[in-house]
Protein backbone atom coordinates (compact mmCIF):
# COMPACT_ATOMS: atom_id res chain seq x y z
CA UNK A 1 0.00 0.00 0.00
CA UNK A 2 2.89 2.19 1.19
CA UNK A 3 4.34 1.89 -2.88
CA UNK A 4 0.66 2.83 -4.11
CA UNK A 5 0.09 -0.56 -5.84
CA UNK A 6 -2.94 -0.93 -4.24
CA UNK A 7 -5.78 1.80 -3.50
CA UNK A 8 -8.35 0.98 -1.65
CA UNK A 9 -11.41 2.94 -3.29
CA UNK A 10 -14.93 2.87 -2.20
CA UNK A 11 -15.68 0.71 -5.60
CA UNK A 12 -13.09 -1.87 -4.40
CA UNK A 13 -14.42 -1.92 -0.88
CA UNK A 14 -18.17 -1.94 -1.38
CA UNK A 15 -17.30 -5.15 -4.22
CA UNK A 16 -15.09 -7.57 -1.68
CA UNK A 17 -18.39 -6.41 0.77
CA UNK A 18 -20.68 -7.84 -1.60
CA UNK A 19 -18.80 -10.66 -2.71
CA UNK A 20 -18.58 -11.97 0.82
CA UNK A 21 -22.36 -11.45 1.60
CA UNK A 22 -22.92 -13.60 -1.29
CA UNK A 23 -20.51 -15.57 0.03
CA UNK A 24 -22.40 -16.18 3.11
CA UNK A 25 -25.99 -16.31 1.08
CA UNK A 26 -24.32 -19.58 -0.76
CA UNK A 27 -23.29 -20.98 2.44
CA UNK A 28 -26.47 -20.75 4.19
CA UNK A 29 -28.11 -22.07 0.80
CA UNK A 30 -25.84 -24.65 0.47
CA UNK A 31 -26.31 -26.19 4.31
CA UNK A 32 -29.75 -26.05 3.74
CA UNK A 33 -29.77 -28.03 0.28
CA UNK A 34 -27.52 -30.59 1.89
CA UNK A 35 -30.07 -31.40 4.99
CA UNK A 36 -32.48 -31.82 2.49
CA UNK A 37 -30.75 -33.69 0.30
CA UNK A 38 -29.72 -36.02 3.52
CA UNK A 39 -33.24 -36.50 4.19
CA UNK A 40 -35.03 -37.15 1.02
CA UNK A 41 -31.95 -38.96 -0.88
CA UNK A 42 -31.02 -40.61 2.47
CA UNK A 43 -32.01 -44.30 1.40
CA UNK A 44 -31.64 -44.16 -2.17
CA UNK A 45 -28.73 -45.97 -3.72
CA UNK A 46 -26.63 -43.23 -5.33
CA UNK A 47 -27.32 -41.02 -2.54
CA UNK A 48 -23.95 -39.15 -2.14
CA UNK A 49 -24.13 -38.46 -6.11
CA UNK A 50 -27.66 -37.04 -6.04
CA UNK A 51 -26.70 -34.60 -2.82
CA UNK A 52 -23.70 -33.64 -4.88
CA UNK A 53 -25.77 -32.81 -8.18
CA UNK A 54 -28.02 -31.25 -6.11
CA UNK A 55 -25.37 -29.05 -4.50
CA UNK A 56 -23.61 -27.93 -7.36
CA UNK A 57 -26.72 -26.91 -9.53
CA UNK A 58 -28.00 -25.10 -6.08
CA UNK A 59 -24.47 -23.76 -6.06
CA UNK A 60 -24.09 -22.51 -9.46
CA UNK A 61 -28.11 -20.69 -9.26
CA UNK A 62 -27.74 -19.28 -5.77
CA UNK A 63 -24.24 -18.01 -6.72
CA UNK A 64 -24.64 -16.39 -10.41
CA UNK A 65 -28.15 -15.47 -9.57
CA UNK A 66 -26.58 -13.30 -6.40
CA UNK A 67 -24.12 -12.05 -8.53
CA UNK A 68 -25.92 -10.81 -11.04
CA UNK A 69 -28.29 -9.21 -8.86
CA UNK A 70 -26.15 -7.25 -6.70
CA UNK A 71 -24.06 -6.12 -9.43
CA UNK A 72 -26.00 -6.07 -12.58
CA UNK A 73 -25.40 -7.36 -16.26
CA UNK A 74 -23.10 -4.02 -16.91
CA UNK A 75 -20.59 -5.21 -14.27
CA UNK A 76 -20.56 -8.72 -15.99
CA UNK A 77 -19.67 -7.08 -19.33
CA UNK A 78 -17.39 -5.25 -18.11
CA UNK A 79 -15.73 -8.50 -15.96
CA UNK A 80 -16.12 -10.20 -19.55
Amino acid sequence: MRAGYLELNRALTQSVLKFALVGVVLAAVLWLAAQFAAAHFGAMAGRDEAALLLLVAVGALVYGGSILALFGMRWLRKLV
